[in-house]
């Protein structure tokens, strides 16, 4: 005899027909919420903390997003042999730094720092340069935007900025507050909440 599940039990159980890349994402979201949401009662002292393990686990995150997709700090490259051993060489010093502390924090602390300026920086003149172009130079017919695209340009434009915002207080610890810290984590962490919803209506 067979018995139909409930459809909302069915859909729950029924295969996932979600990106892999959108995944990632919104998995990324998850980590650096949660991760924000917690430097919050560290900073006030409340619960101990370990900067060693904040560092490696933010490279392990960049590791996953480059074995993964091909996704770097830098844009968008092919998953290749060199990109999966690249993410290999972060993920083991990212799990060395939360096992093993005081070692490798200046080198990850330094190397976070540039990748997020760096590839802010460049994401956004990438982004921005056509742009530019276009408003001195109109085309002879003006192009029509989706709202959707440009709802996903100018949430990505505000992700490069607070990804070079996250740089700077890598290489300059103490330049800013803790709590300001955590408010900038979070606040990536929606954004790519809020880009993946963009793409999963655009996809």
């Amino acid at each position: 005899m067979n018995q139909s599940l409930p459809a909302g039990r069915s859909r729950l159980f029924s295969d996932a027909s979600l990106p892999l890349s959108i995944a990632v994402v919104m998995m990324v979201g998850v980590l650096l919420v949660v991760l924000g949401i917690l430097l919050f009662p560290v900073n006030l002292g409340l619960i101990p903390f370990s900067p060693d393990g904040q560092l490696g686990l933010l490279l392990v995150i960049n590791a996953i997003q480059m074995m993964s997709l091909g996704e770097t700090p830098l844009g968008q490259y092919k998953r290749s042999w060199l990109m999966v051993i690249i993410g290999v060489g972060f993920a083991a010093m990212g799990i060395f730094s939360c096992i093993v502390p005081g070692i490798l924090t200046d080198v990850i602390r330094i190397l976070l720092g540039v990748l997020n300026i760096a590839g802010g920086a460049l994401l956004l003149a990438k982004q921005r340069i056509p742009m530019l172009k276009e408003y001195f130079h109109p085309p002879a017919e003006p192009v029509e935007i989706h709202p959707l695209l440009k709802k996903m340009q100018k949430t990505q434009m505000i992700l490069y900025i607070v990804s070079i915002a996250f740089g700077i207080t890598m290489l300059l610890p103490g330049l800013v507050s803790g709590l300001i810290i955590a408010g900038i984590i979070i606040i990536n962490g929606l954004l790519l909440f809020m880009l993946a919803s963009i793409l999963m209506k655009v996809l």
